[in-house]
């Protein structure tokens, strides 16, 4: 099957919590949603009258990762989100964005099942794998524990996230053993602490001081199992060692993602132009130098599952104009057969 979806809660949409996102995708006759988890901050309150005897997950409006009764957040006790706050607890809360709804997600998870719109996660942009023990590799590994346990109660299946920056003086091979380190280590930590099982998806990047691209990604992939290639093709385009010219240069990537890809390929697509050497600009899909009907033909002939979530400026407007375009396509295609079919007898 073939979804496609948007990056975040569509423009169009009146209303902005993720229910009103999830609703309106399936109006507009979409069938994936990447939820957007970006810049998180977390807040360290006591536990507030009307809140004793709730428990942590349940608390309306707060996204609650930690309690107990000291300050320090650094660790995640997720069995705490079961407990019953009590008088006196120090709670520890995820605010912004989409993680005011998490006490919703339970019934997000139940509505996305019954509209058949597939759900997955972004983790925040910056994230940073490529080193051990800095602050910023810790802060990623919270955000990405933060991201796993909001997938987890939407029942979502996949957690995007990137790889990060290369520092100058670090060789390539040990910036490649931290990235593996930590997703190992991630992987384990979401192994034991979530109840469904969640694939840590890797995007494919570009840019002289970024790592993960497409061929660091997989090799990434390779030493690390449970984690599967986010293909970016706009980024892939810019790289310029694929020029994704035709249907045989798609086929030609997702053959080389296929050892990792059990059972569905994750794409992302939009538009992008190229500002300078390894550095792109997304763009609508009409305006960039990335054409979607190449990617057309080998999705027709393809019988793989594969969630192509737009990351285009205008979300849901492009994610539908691919599915239009793939639509009427395969049409064309499936007519073109039955009159051949009839000529023949």
């Amino acid at each position: 099957m073939i979804r496609f979806g948007p990056s975040g809660i569509p423009l169009s949409c009146k209303g902005r919590t993720l229910e009103d996102g999830v609703e309106d995708v399936h109006k507009l006759g979409l069938s994936a949603f990447e939820v957007q988890f970006l810049r998180p901050k977390v807040r360290t309150r006591p536990v507030e009258e009307d809140e004793v005897g709730l428990k942590a997950k349940e608390v309306p409006g707060k996204f609650i990762i930690g309690v107990n009764r000291g300050r320090d957040y650094r660790e995640i006790f997720v069995e705490d989100l079961d407990k019953e706050l009590e008088p006196g607890d120090m709670t520890h809360s995820v605010t912004g964005g989409v993680s005011e709804d998490f006490y919703k997600f339970p019934k997000l998870a139940r509505l996305s099942k019954e509209i058949d719109v597939k759900m997955s996660l972004h983790t925040p942009y910056y994230m940073k794998f490529t080193d051990k023990d800095t602050g910023p590799v810790e802060k990623s590994k919270r955000c990405f524990r933060y991201g796993a346990i909001m997938a987890d109660e939407l029942d979502a299946d996949t957690v995007v996230t990137h790889l990060g920056f290369k520092d100058e003086d670090k060789d390539i091979g040990d910036i490649e053993e931290a990235a593996v380190e930590n997703l190992r280590e991630l992987r384990d930590w979401v192994s034991e602490n979530c109840e469904n099982e969640i694939k840590i998806g890797i995007e494919t990047q570009t840019g002289e001081d970024i790592y993960g691209n497409l061929d660091e990604t997989l090799e990434i992939c390779r030493q690390v199992s449970d984690t599967v290639p986010v293909i970016n093709f706009a980024h892939v385009k810019v790289e310029d060692r694929y020029p994704l010219d035709d249907q045989e240069d798609y086929a030609d990537i997702f053959d080389m993602c296929s050892n990792f890809v059990q059972d569905e390929f994750y794409v992302n697509f939009s538009g992008v132009e190229e500002r300078r050497k390894n550095e792109c600009r997304m763009t609508p899909i009409k305006r960039g130098d990335l054409h979607f009907e190449d990617l057309v033909g080998y999705l027709i002939e393809t019988e793989e599952n594969i969630n192509i979530i737009s990351t285009s400026p205008l979300k849901e407007h492009d994610a539908m104009y691919m599915k239009v375009i793939f639509e009427r396509i395969y049409t064309r295609e499936i007519g073109k057969e039955l009159r051949r079919e009839r000529e023949d007898e």
